[in-house]
């Protein structure tokens, strides 16, 4: 596993926000994108901490929603199908001539077939068009500064492809217009009906699954959105069949982790935090059978996430911790923490330390990125919980966590 720079979880939440700011005034007001997204931050997205990876981590942006390679499961390989592997080879979608009707929140999209010219305006919507094969022209850039907005686990897919990258911080009408598109992906996004009617006005525009909060919508439901934009439905079903047997598999092969509390946690501005079972990061650990602890979410002031002092670091001390940081600062003053040392879990050498490019998959929650998290993460979990307490796990020796 690459530990590399690690992850904060609220710092791209917090320059995402000054970034909705900086967007409204280059945009103006009018029929454009910059009232909406002055009032995106003032609802505030789950963007704030819901990253821990990158300049962030992990659901959100300014369009945006919800959270990076290695190689650190040779046992892990053997439970997947070659998961690095592109789902694009699926068959090819039916040849109907008849319209696609698309809903989600703001109504219904006719949508074209087989759009040549497709913008993902989505925080990681990217993902699911690359795995189906579809070469956007434009791509947000939620953070990470990676190659065209693509992250590695997708980057393969790109082939000689050269997408406009749009930034988060200064995307607008007329750039977006330029790219003359004849789709527009909005679907992890967090748009409101405002920026979504601006953004019709240039392209058929699909924004976020209807029935959900902006960014709380699974990853399953955003995937199936997807596939049904493109009429590719099997196509889509099946990387999600992929992905949740794997889950599945692992957690049947690893009877530790099932029912195993997990704190998946962070560090910011000299305070420690984890997030709530809502956070999309504590529910992928759930579908390997860990639980988020019930305190996490009783005590959360905004739902995904709680921080707390370092008195309370004793709320860490479950049955594993994974970190998710790359404040090095902060990450060396948890390290060092006196309180921390004395926790259970700390002695007991339950601690796993993720690179950004695994921080930065648990916040894309994609059927690509969630392979690449399986294919990075559980082999550390399985050595964080073998019930040695003298075995070290490599993530934790290479930050310096232990000796």
């Amino acid at each position: 596993m690459r530990t590399g720079t690690l992850i904060p979880a609220m710092t791209h939440r917090l320059l995402f926000i000054c970034a909705l700011v900086i967007f409204a005034a280059s945009c103006g007001s009018g029929g454009e994108l910059g009232d909406e997204v002055s009032s995106v931050a003032s609802s505030g997205s789950p963007a704030v901490v819901n990253d821990v990876a990158s300049d962030t981590d992990g659901p959100s942006a300014s369009f945006s929603e919800a959270s990076e390679p290695a190689a650190l499961a040779n046992d892990v390989a053997s439970d997947t199908d070659d998961s690095s592997a592109s789902f694009s080879d699926a068959s090819e979608p039916a040849d109907d001539s008849g319209p696609i009707i698309v809903s989600h929140k703001f109504g219904e999209t006719v949508v074209p077939r087989d759009p040549q010219r497709v913008v993902s305006l989505g925080v990681s919507d990217q993902d699911d068009l690359l795995a189906l094969g579809v070469v956007p022209v434009g791509i947000l850039d939620w953070f990470g500064n990676q190659p065209f907005a693509v992250w590695p686990w997708a980057q393969h897919l790109l082939g000689d492809a050269e997408p406009l990258v749009i930034p988060i911080i200064e995307p607008n009408p007329e750039l977006i217009a330029s790219l003359r598109p004849d789709l527009i992906v909005a679907v992890s996004s967090g748009l409101t009906e405002k920026q979504y009617d601006t953004l019709s006005q240039l392209a058929p525009t699909v924004a976020s699954p209807a029935g959900y909060d902006d960014w709380s919508a699974p990853w399953q439901v955003r995937t199936r959105l997807i596939g049904e934009i493109f009429d590719r439905s099997d196509e889509t079903d099946a990387m999600i069949a992929q992905v949740e047997g794997r889950f599945a598999e692992i957690r049947a092969d690893n009877p530790a982790f099932d029912g195993a509390t997990a704190a998946i946690a962070f560090t910011f501005s000299n305070q420690v935090g984890a997030y709530t079972s809502t956070d999309v990061r504590a529910q992928i650990m759930e579908l390997l059978g860990f639980i988020t602890p019930p305190v996490y979410d009783e005590i959360s002031l905004n739902g995904f996430y709680v921080s707390f002092s370092e008195e309370r670091i004793d709320l860490l001390d479950t049955d594993i911790v994974i970190w998710l940081t790359s404040d090095a600062a902060a990450l060396e003053a948890v390290i060092e923490s006196p309180i921390r040392k004395g926790l259970a879990v700390v002695i007991d050498g339950r601690e796993v330390f993720t690179s950004v490019e695994v921080a930065g998959a648990l916040s894309f929650a994609t059927p690509l990125s969630l392979n690449f998290v399986l294919d990075e993460i559980v082999s550390e979990l399985k050595l964080a919980l073998d019930g040695d307490p003298a075995t070290v796990v490599p993530s934790s020796k290479a930050v310096g966590a232990v000796g």
